[in-house]
């Protein structure tokens, strides 16, 4: 059990290590983003990597942050009805959908986005879009990074909420 709670800890550890790491971002994104409209309106001299640019930022803060937003149970749920069942309840579809849906759709999406990485690698595939055209690899190796860091996030969450089941709906420990 004590390996069991490390490693969900420090799964949780990883998850808001990574978000936080992520969210340093965001600032970035918004400044290039803001630069591209005071060139191009301002200036009518727009710029040719933003466009790019901004949708690889994004890319990446979406990717790393979802390993985060599940830590913290951020996900959107029906609360209309799910905060109204009893503790136990609310586990037990927490573990279920886990079970039946979060698993086979993480997995699968790591498994296409590892053999997507390694084709654009492969190929050297670079963005159809703009002008300008830097290597996609790196970032789909990123998206990679985020769904299995969202896999193990995943795991350690059905970890904690199987042994609070356990335990009759108490903090696993």
């Amino acid at each position: 059990m004590q390996v069991l709670q490390r490693f969900c800890e420090g799964m949780g550890r990883v998850s808001v290590w990574t978000g936080r790491a992520v969210s340093f971002l965001l600032p970035a994104l918004i400044l290039s983003i803001i630069y591209e409209v005071v060139a191009r309106y301002a200036f009518n001299a727009p710029t040719d990597w933003s466009f790019t640019v901004s949708y690889m930022m994004g890319t990446v803060i979406i990717a790393l942050g979802m390993c985060y937003l599940h830590a913290e149970r951020g996900n959107v749920r029906v609360d209309l009805f799910y905060n109204h069942f009893p503790r136990k309840v609310q586990l037990g579809l927490d573990i279920g959908l886990t079970v039946a849906l979060f698993f086979p759709l993480t997995f699968m999406l790591t498994r296409v986005w590892v053999l997507d990485t390694w084709h654009a690698f492969v190929v050297g595939e670079v963005p159809v879009t703009g002008i300008f055209y830097p290597l996609l690899w790196p970032m789909k190796a990123i998206i990679t990074i985020g769904f299995a860091l969202l896999l193990l996030q995943g795991l350690a969450n059905f970890i904690k909420d199987v042994a609070s089941l356990a335990k009759g709906g108490e903090e696993p420990w």
